[in-house]
C-alpha cells in the first residue's frame, strides 16, 4: 500500500521519467525548462486516496464447535436408523410368511409400505454413500499416510451411482477401490428392487381334513313287495317322473335336481386309457343315471375335494333288432324262451300298457345270491316295444324292436371338487373332474348285480321281490295310452329332452333310429335312476335322516359310508421371497454401516472439508516434483498422477502459526494433534 501511495504522490515530471517507450522505441529528449503542471497532472496531484481497512483473519485452532458435531452426528445417526428400518422390515416380512393377509393385517400394512419402499431406498442410498465416500477421501488425506491422487479421484467422483461407474473408466482404475465402489452402488437399484419384491401378497388355500358321509349305492331296492311296492308308486314314481322331465335341464350337469353327485359312464371314456380319465363336456350320454348320489355334511365354505366311490347298473345288449311277430314275447308262459345262461331258469316281466316289455331273467335257485367266493353269467335283461303301430293288413305282423342285454355291475371312483356358495350347506356346486374303474378289490364280480343282493338276515333271495321294480317302471305313465299318448319311457330312447307329452305315431325307438349305444346309456340311465331312489327316496331328495336309515331293524342302516375330504378356503397370505430378502438385508446392513462409518469419519476428521470445491485452488498449496503440462485435462493429471500422494497439512510447520494447504510433503505429525498450534 505505501508502494501504491508513492506511485500516486510523484510529481508529473517524475512520472514522466518513469514512462518507458513501447515497443523498444528510443526515448525523446525533452526540455523540461519552464514546467508547468498541466490540467492532467493536476488531476493526479490533487486527489485524495481513502485509507483501506485490511483486516486479515485472526490465527486460531483446528476445532469444530460443540453445535456442528452434535448436528452433524445426529443427521448421520438418523440416516443410519433408517437404514436400519429396511433390515427390520425385511426380518419382520420373514416373521409373517405364510401368515393371513386381511385388510387390517399387519401383512397387509407391510405390504402397503413396500410400494414407498423403491423410492426412499435409492435416496437414502445416495445420501449416505455419497457422503461417507467423500468423508474417507476427507479423512485419509489428513492422516500422516496421505492420499493418492488417484484414491482421491475416485472418491470424489464415486459420488453418484453414475459416476461411480464412469470414474473408473475415465482413470482406467482396475484396482480395490475401483471394485468395491461399483459393487457398493449396485446395491443401490438391487435394494430399491428388493424392498418392493421381498413381500407379496398372494392367493392360498389353506387345507384341513373333514370327514364326510354319503351312502352305498350298491343296495337292493327297497320297495319290492306289497304296501311297500304301493308306497313307491308316489315316493319313487316322482321324483323318477321329474327327473325324466328335466332331462334337458340334467344333460349338462354333474349334479341332480337334489344337488347329488352323478357318476359318469365309464364304459363310453374308456378307449385307450385305464387309470384317471377326465370327464369331457356333458351330454346326455355322460352320465350313468338321471339320479346322483348324495354327499352328507359338506363343509359351508370353501371347497372341498374328495373321491367318492359308487356302483351303478351296466346295461350291454349284443342283440338290437327288429322283429315281427302277433305280439309281445309271453315270459310268464310256457313257451317261455330259456334265458339260456345256466344259473336262470325263470323270468321277471312287465308290459307297459299296450307299448312295451321289459323282462329279467331269474336265478334257478333262491340260494343263488352274490359271494365273493364264486361267479355267475350276467342276467339277461329284455326289451320289446312297437315300431310303427298295430299289426298291418298284409302279413299282419307288426315290427318290433327288441334288445337282448346282459347286465352287470360297475364300480367306479369319482374326483369330486365341490364349492359352498354361500353359509348354506346346501348350497354347493360341484365338478367332477376323472373318474376311473374302482381299484377296490372287496368288490363283488361284476357279474353279481344288485338283484343278487339278499336283505340283512336273509340266506336267500326274494322270490318275485323284483316284480316291484318292474311293475313302477312300467306303469309310472298309466293314463299314456290313452287318446295315443306315447308311454315316456319311450319317448325317452327316441328324445329324452321331449319324453313326456309325446304322441304314439310312425316314428317309434328302432335300431335304424337310435344307436346300440345310445339304447344302452339311456335304458342304463332309467334303471340306475330308478334303483337309486329305491334305496331311500328322501335321502336321495335332500331329506336326509341319519337317524331314520341307522335305527335299528332298519334294512339300509349298512348303507351309509364315511369318507375323507379335504377341506380349502380361498385366503390372501403374506409370502415372503427370500432372494430378495437376502439382498435387502445385505443392501441395508451395508449402508448402516457406511452410514456408522461416515458419522465415525466425521467426528474424528478436524481439518476443514475442501474437497470437491473450487476453493481448495486457493490455498496456499505446495506442490512439489510434479511434472506435468498445463495442457493437460483433469482427467489426464488425475490418470497420470494418480500414484503421487497428497496431504491436507501443515505447510508451514517451521513457523509459529501454521498454515493448511494442499501439500506432495509427508507429513509427520497428523494436524492439530499438537495442543495450542494456530494456523492461519
Amino acid at each position: 500500500m505505501s508502494l501504491l501511495r508513492k506511485l500516486w504522490t510523484k510529481k508529473p515530471y517524475e512520472m514522466r521519467d518513469l514512462k518507458r517507450p513501447p515497443y523498444g522505441a528510443v526515448p525523446v529528449e525533452e526540455n523540461h525548462s519552464n514546467r508547468r503542471p498541466s490540467s492532467e497532472f493536476q488531476y493526479y496531484t490533487t486527489i485524495e486516496l481513502p485509507d483501506v481497512d485490511e483486516q486479515k483473519p485472526q490465527p486460531q485452532p483446528l476445532k469444530l464447535s460443540q453445535f456442528d458435531r452434535i448436528t452433524r452426528l445426529l443427521w448421520d445417526l438418523v440416516l443410519a436408523i433408517i437404514a436400519s428400518l429396511f433390515t427390520v422390515f425385511g426380518i419382520w416380512v420373514a416373521c409373517i410368511d405364510g401368515k393371513p393377509a386381511g385388510p387390517e393385517s399387519i401383512g397387509s400394512k407391510l405390504f402397503e409400505a413396500s410400494q414407498y419402499a423403491p423410492t426412499i431406498f435409492p435416496v437414502l442410498f445416495a445420501a449416505i454413500a455419497g457422503s461417507s465416500i467423500k468423508s474417507i477421501a476427507s479423512w485419509r488425506i489428513q492422516t500422516t499416510g496421505g492420499a493418492t491422487i488417484g484414491l482421491v479421484e475416485q472418491c470424489l467422483g464415486s459420488q453418484t451411482i453414475t459416476g461411480a461407474f464412469l470414474t473408473q473408466i475415465r482413470l482406467r482404475a482396475v484396482n480395490f477401490v475401483a471394485v468395491f465402489t461399483v459393487l457398493l452402488w449396485c446395491l443401490s437399484p438391487l435394494g430399491s428392487q428388493a424392498s418392493l419384491r421381498v413381500i407379496s401378497i398372494v392367493s392360498s388355500y389353506p387345507g384341513k381334513t373333514v370327514e364326510l358321509t354319503s351312502l352305498n349305492t350298491f343296495t337292493p331296492y327297497q320297495y319290492g313287495y306289497n304296501q311297500a311296492a304301493t308306497e313307491a308308486i308316489t315316493s319313487v314314481a316322482n321324483p323318477m317322473t321329474a327327473s325324466i322331465s328335466a332331462a334337458s335341464l340334467l344333460a349338462t350337469r354333474n349334479q341332480d335336481l337334489w344337488g347329488n353327485i352323478r357318476f359318469p359312464v365309464i364304459e363310453n371314456l374308456e378307449k385307450s386309457s385305464t387309470g384317471w380319465m377326465n370327464i369331457p363336456k356333458s351330454d346326455n350320454l355322460t352320465y350313468a343315471s338321471l339320479v346322483g348320489v348324495p354327499v352328507i355334511d359338506l363343509p359351508s365354505s370353501g371347497n372341498t375335494s374328495f373321491t367318492l366311490p359308487g356302483s351303478y347298473l351296466s346295461i350291454s345288449c349284443p342283440v338290437f333288432d327288429t322283429i315281427h311277430t302277433m305280439n309281445f314275447t309271453n315270459f310268464t308262459g310256457p313257451d317261455a324262451p330259456s334265458p339260456g345262461s345256466g344259473d336262470d331258469c325263470s323270468w321277471t316281466s312287465a308290459w307297459g300298457g299296450h307299448q312295451f316289455l321289459i323282462a329279467l331273467s331269474e336265478p334257478c335257485s333262491n340260494s343263488t345270491n352274490a359271494s365273493m367266493t364264486r361267479t355267475r353269467n350276467a342276467r339277461k335283461l329284455i326289451w320289446e316295444s312297437w315300431d310303427r303301430g298295430y299289426a298291418g293288413p298284409v302279413k299282419h305282423r307288426s315290427p318290433i324292436t327288441r334288445a337282448i342285454c346282459d347286465i352287470t355291475t360297475t364300480y367306479v371312483d369319482a374326483n369330486v371338487t365341490c364349492e359352498s356358495l354361500d353359509e348354506n350347506q346346501s348350497a354347493n356346486t360341484c365338478n367332477l373332474r376323472s373318474a376311473r374303474r374302482s381299484v377296490d378289490t372287496s368288490h363283488f364280480h361284476k357279474n353279481w348285480t344288485i338283484f343278487d343282493v339278499n336283505f340283512p338276515g336273509d340266506l336267500h333271495l326274494p322270490k318275485g321281490y323284483n316284480n316291484g321294480l318292474f311293475q313302477l317302471l312300467a306303469t309310472m305313465f298309466p293314463h299314456m295310452d290313452e287318446n295315443g299318448g306315447l308311454q315316456p319311457l319311450i319317448g325317452y330312447f327316441i328324445d329324452p329332452f321331449h319324453a313326456v307329452g309325446n304322441f304314439f305315431g310312425d316314428n317309434l325307438m328302432s335300431p335304424e333310429t337310435t344307436t346300440t349305444k345310445v339304447f344302452e346309456t339311456r335304458f342304463s340311465q332309467l334303471f340306475n335312476s330308478a334303483l337309486y331312489l329305491g334305496i331311500s327316496p328322501s335321502a336321495f331328495t335332500g331329506f336326509v335322516n341319519m337317524s331314520e336309515i341307522t335305527r335299528k331293524g332298519s334294512t339300509i342302516k349298512d348303507t351309509p359310508f364315511k369318507l375323507t375330504a379335504e377341506n380349502t378356503h380361498l385366503q390372501d397370505i403374506v409370502r415372503c421371497n427370500r432372494p430378495w430378502l437376502a439382498v435387502l438385508i445385505v443392501s441395508s446392513v451395508v449402508i448402516f454401516s457406511f452410514a456408522l462409518v461416515g458419522a465415525y469419519l466425521h467426528i474424528v476428521t478436524i481439518a476443514p472439508d475442501l474437497l470437491g470445491s473450487i476453493s481448495v485452488a486457493l490455498l496456499q498449496n505446495k506442490t512439489e516434483g510434479i511434472v506435468g503440462s498445463s495442457t493437460w485435462s483433469s482427467d489426464q493429471w488425475s490418470k497420470n498422477m494418480r500414484d503421487t500422494k497428497i496431504w491436507l497439512g501443515d505447510v508451514r510447520p517451521e513457523a509459529d502459526v501454521g498454515c493448511l494447504a494442499l501439500t506432495t510433503v509427508a507429513q509427520d505429525v497428523p494436524p492439530g494433534t499438537i495442543k495450542g498450534r494456530l494456523y492461519h
